[in-house]
This record gives C-alpha cells, structure tokens and sequence, in this order.
C-alpha cells in the first residue's frame, strides 16, 4: 500500500491507514530527507518501525512501546 507516496509494508499484526499515517507524519516531522519506505511489525506490547529515504541508503529502526507505563513507586519501608 502507499500513503503520500511512501511505500507501507505492514509485515506482522494489524495496522490501520491512520496509524500508519500519523507514524508518516512523526518521522516526516523529524528529518528533512524523503521518506520512500517504512515497514511496521507489530508485537504483543511493541510496534517495530523500519523506514529508510530515497536520498541515502540508510534504514532506521525504532521501537515503539505499546503497554501503558507503569508509574514507579517508591517501596515503603
């Protein structure tokens, strides 16, 4: 599938077109290179993101978490 002219690999899991559009936009947000391409595999608490840019032959991966945080306490004594 393309979005914005960007090639939309969604490898393992469900991914809707929104979600993967707003990962578009982030990535888009932080560099200034074209995006030609992003892979996403989805796990039980994780969103692998791949993606790489026309202008050089370079892919980025980053890991999403997808559990709520859990808020650190202090034990106490």
């Amino acid at each position: 599938m393309f979005i914005d002219d960007v090639r939309v690999i969604v490898e393992k899991g469900p991914l809707s077109a929104e979600d993967a559009q707003y990962y578009i936009d982030r990535i888009r947000h932080s560099t200034k290179m074209n995006l030609k391409k992003v892979a996403f595999r989805r796990g039980d608490t994780y969103l692998d993101i791949r993606y790489s840019f026309e202008e050089n032959p370079f892919e980025r991966i980053r890991r999403v978490d997808l559990a709520p945080e859990v808020s650190k306490k202090a034990a106490s004594r």
